[in-house]
Formats: C-alpha cells, sequence, structure tokens
C-alpha cells in the first residue's frame, strides 16, 4: 500500500509539466490505450494489467520485454514487475510498476483529462472521451483544457495561484501591440512569475536583458532564491511546457538569431474568445482531487460550440497551401538537398533546421514530404496537408480524422499520399491499412477525379503490408475509378520522387500486380 503522504508548505516554483512524456502528442495513443479500464479501480492488480498494455502497445518500451505479434498481456507481466521495480512512490502510488503508470497521468489528470488515484475508480472526462474518439482533434481538446487549468491544482504542491496559459497569452498579446515577440530566454523567467500579473513582468523585462541562458540562470536564483540544476531550469520544463502551449495552437516558434515566441496569428480570433470564457476554480476544487477533476469537466458544451465554430478556417486550402510552402522554401533557402537530409534525420536528435525543430515528428514527416513535392512538381498541383498551420505554414498539431495525411490535385487526378512513422507490423495492419484505402475513395470533394493515385509510405514495408495493398489493386479493378496504388518505404519514395517518376512508377506497380494476379489465375 502506498504510505500517506506528509504535504509540504506550499511555496512559489518554476512552472512544469511531467518530463518523462516530452511530446504531448503522446498522450492521445496512452489515453486511448488505457481507455478500456475506464471505470476499473487502480489497485495492484488492475494497474498491472493496464501498465502491460502500455507496454504490448508499444507505447512504453524497454530492452528486456520483447514483444511480438503473438505477445499476451500475461506472458510480460512478470517482466513488467522487474524492469521497473527500482522506481519509486509516486503521486500517491507504490514503488514500482504502480508508480510507473502515474508517470503517464500526472499531466493529464493536471488538465483535467483523467482523474486517477490509487485504489480509486479510474475517470475519464467527456473531452478526453471525444479526443480517443476523434470526435475532437489534440489542438481542441489542449487548448479547451488549458484555458481550465489552474498552476495551483491537488498535483503540485505551489502557491503560484493563477492560468499559466492565460498569463502567457496576454503577455504575448500585450507585447504584439507593439511589434514585439518574447523571446525563449525571457519565456524561461515567466515560468517563475508568482502571481501571473502581466504588468508587473512586461515591467521586469524593460527593466532587465537576458543574452542567453547563463544570464537567466542567473536571475532566478537570485530572484527567486532557486536551487534547481541549471538543464531543469533552462531546458527540461521549457521544452515541455512549451510544446503544450504548440500543440494547443496558442503560439508559433521563430528563429531570428534567438528563439522567439511569437502568437499564433492564425488562431487569434480564436484565442481572444478563449481569453474571455469564465472559469473559476474555488479553495477546495484546487486542493481536492476530485472536486478539481469535476470541475475541470464541466463547461464542455460551451467549448464544444466555440472550436466547432472555428474549424472552418482550420482546412488548409491547397491551392494556397503551395504559395505558402513556397514562401517557406525561399524563406529558409530550402533546396532538394536539404529537404532530403531533412527526412532522413527525422527521429533523431539532429536537425538541419532549427526553427522546424519544433514540430512533432509524425506533423514534421508530412510537411517535409509536402515541401519535396513543392520543389520536384512545381505548382503543378494543389497540396493540402491534413494538419492545422501556424500563419508561416507550419504544422502544429493533427486536424480531426477521416481525411488521408497529404492530399496532392488538379482538375483531372486526385493523389493521395499517406505517411506514418510506425514500424511495427500489427500497428500497421491494424491501424493504417484500411484507413488508407477508406479515405483514398471516402472524399466526396475528389469524386469527380476519376484518375486516382495511392502512395503509403513508412520506414518499411512489411510484407504483410504490401500484399494487403495488392488484394486492394486486385480488388479495386472492379471500380469506376483508374486506380494506381503502391506501398513504399521512406527511401524508396524519397528516391522516386526525387526523379519526378512518381505516377508511372504507381502505375507500373499496379499493372505488375494485376498481370501477376491473372497469371496465378491461370
Amino acid at each position: 500500500m502506498a504510505k500517506q503522504r506528509i504535504r509540504r508548505k506550499p511555496t512559489h516554483k518554476q512552472m512544469a509539466f511531467e518530463t518523462a512524456v516530452r511530446n504531448p502528442e503522446r498522450y492521445i495513443d496512452i489515453l486511448s490505450a488505457v481507455s478500456e479500464f475506464e471505470g476499473t479501480i487502480l489497485n495492484d492488480k488492475n494497474l498491472l494489467k493496464i501498465v502491460s498494455k502500455l507496454y504490448l502497445n508499444g507505447i512504453v518500451s524497454s530492452n528486456e520485454i520483447e514483444i511480438t505479434e503473438n505477445t499476451k498481456l500475461e506472458d510480460i507481466q512478470d517482466q513488467v514487475i522487474e524492469v521497473n521495480s527500482t522506481r519509486r512512490a509516486d503521486g500517491g502510488f507504490p514503488a514500482g510498476y504502480t508508480s510507473r503508470f502515474w508517470t503517464y497521468m500526472r499531466t493529464p489528470s493536471e488538465l483535467g483529462f483523467v482523474y486517477a488515484q490509487y485504489n480509486e475508480p479510474f475517470k475519464l472526462s467527456a473531452i478526453c472521451k471525444k479526443l480517443i474518439s476523434s470526435e475532437i482533434d489534440e489542438q481542441e481538446a489542449f487548448s479547451i483544457q488549458a484555458i481550465k487549468y489552474n498552476r495551483k491544482n491537488p498535483y503540485r504542491n505551489v502557491s503560484n495561484d493563477f492560468n499559466f496559459f492565460v498569463f502567457i497569452l496576454n503577455v504575448l498579446l500585450e507585447l504584439r501591440k507593439n511589434g514585439k515577440s518574447l523571446s525563449y530566454d525571457q519565456f524561461i523567467v515567466a515560468m517563475f512569475s508568482k502571481n501571473g500579473n502581466v504588468k508587473e513582468f512586461l515591467t521586469l523585462l524593460e527593466n532587465n536583458k537576458f543574452k542567453d541562458y547563463d544570464a537567466v540562470f542567473d536571475f532566478v536564483k537570485n530572484e527567486y532564491k532557486v536551487n534547481t540544476k541549471f538543464k531543469t531550469i533552462t531546458q527540461d520544463y521549457p521544452d515541455v511546457v512549451r510544446r503544450v502551449f504548440i500543440i494547443s495552437g496558442f503560439i508559433s516558434i521563430r528563429f531570428t538569431g534567438k528563439k522567439l515566441i511569437q502568437i499564433n496569428e492564425s488562431k487569434l480570433t480564436y484565442i481572444e474568445k478563449l481569453l474571455k470564457f469564465d472559469f473559476k476554480l474555488s479553495e477546495e476544487e484546487k486542493s481536492v482531487a476530485i472536486k478539481y477533476f469535476d470541475k475541470l469537466n464541466t463547461q464542455n458544451d460551451e467549448l464544444f460550440e466555440l472550436i466547432t465554430s472555428f474549424r472552418k478556417e482550420d482546412v488548409i486550402d491547397g491551392e494556397q497551401y503551395v504559395n505558402k510552402i513556397y514562401s517557406i522554401i525561399e524563406d529558409y533557402g530550402i533546396n532538394e538537398e536539404i529537404i532530403v537530409e531533412s527526412i532522413e534525420k527525422i527521429g533523431t536528435r539532429r536537425t538541419v533546421i532549427d526553427e522546424f525543430k519544433e514540430i512533432p515528428e509524425p506533423l514534421k514527416l508530412e510537411f517535409f514530404i509536402s515541401i519535396l513535392i513543392a520543389l520536384k512538381y512545381g505548382k503543378e498541383y494543389a497540396i493540402r496537408p491534413n494538419y492545422k498551420a501556424d500563419h508561416i505554414g507550419k504544422p502544429y498539431s493533427h486536424a480531426p480524422g477521416n481525411k488521408g495525411d497529404i492530399e496532392i490535385f488538379s482538375k483531372e487526378l486526385y493523389w493521395l499520399i499517406e505517411v506514418t512513422l510506425i514500424r511495427n507490423k500489427t500497428q500497421q495492419l491494424n491501424h493504417e491499412t484500411a484507413n488508407v484505402i477508406r479515405h483514398l475513395y471516402s472524399n466526396e470533394e475528389f469524386d469527380d477525379r476519376l484518375i486516382k493515385y495511392l502512395s503509403f509510405v513508412a520506414p518499411t514495408i512489411h510484407q504483410d503490408v504490401r500484399e494487403f495493398f495488392d488484394f486492394s489493386i486486385v480488388r479495386g479493378k472492379s471500380n469506376e475509378y483508374d486506380v494506381s496504388i503502391k506501398p513504399y518505404d521512406l527511401k524508396e519514395f524519397v528516391d522516386i520522387t526525387m526523379v519526378s517518376d512518381n505516377f508511372d512508377d504507381m502505375r507500373n506497380y499496379t499493372n505488375n500486380v494485376i498481370e501477376n494476379f491473372k497469371n496465378n489465375l491461370n
């Protein structure tokens, strides 16, 4: 059993979220995986099942736990206990695998997506359920919950009693009036604000200059009497908090010698309306976990109405977006060599263009492929990725589902490019294949394009996945459309695109599959 925690007297601290999960996009898969346990009592037995499922789904990994397509939950439970045996108790959960669960639930709890307390029923909020079911997307979900969030809450023993998101957004809006941005150094200092007073903070900026991380570290040590490590203050906490701002659609990042934070102009009106949202927490709601969860699970209808009213503005116009891509190509000096190298570095910690480092990996691949297509085919085709982009054209969030990843089209043809970073065969088959074929045929906007192409692009193409698409080619031959399909590993797709041979290559592959099928019948 978890020991009763002795709560220390709250103090003013730096703004922070759980750093074990840097990319908030990961929470979508995490919440989806654990959603079947809604209503389950979070005791040791059930927590072992939940944590084991996270390993089984590939959301959590360990070199000591081998997962194959035949692995079952009970096969790995002893290993899950062993690899987590050194983890300390945390968040009211006992040491070991149970506290591992809390690592993945801390931030969703703070943002009101879930209620996860040891030996109590597991609860999902209404917004969490809409996110899991793809009724809303991650930008909508995180922005809604961010506007309800409070720094002083049952999961943070701090004296800072205000909404940090509201504070920073108001700072950015004030700076915007004078054509200014918030430097990343200044953002770090803002994370130490005791009361969220915008005017007070702007005065602090006027009276102090921060040339680098060292200057920031010295300032906060002297001003706020902190003894946290340099890397934690200047890198770890700012990194994870900044990412929540980005996925919420609140900010854009620019590099002009220094990293600058600006309001996301494409969501400006949405942000201004969110800031008018009246949401207040009582002292009891700030201190009692179930009260906090219940409160953050209110006023959803009003906010849901707001997000749906802005959806049309988020849809990318394919013809206009080509022009934005060309502006990006020009502004950042992008050529074929740079974009190919950028694609190759996805999944590593290295980057070619610093400003694109901020983009989540799956979106980065879609973005880079869109740029590559524009470089090779010019403005011959409209390019419409299924993501939300800021005013510059950089993606920050996936758009709602039921559409393909990248749509390339003209008056004559429709080319769907479906890209994924998933390597696991089972996950590719379960989550990508059938959806891709449905996306190809279900978009009514392109019903009149009788010539259709589909490129499925993944780091590696498993034989079972290839056979699925081959079967889809044969089955689709009776269709009214002229359809060409080919699955590609990422390198092959880039190589084919570099010689502008995509359409011939897809046609040849499709014809070969049909020919082989006929020969096998004979």
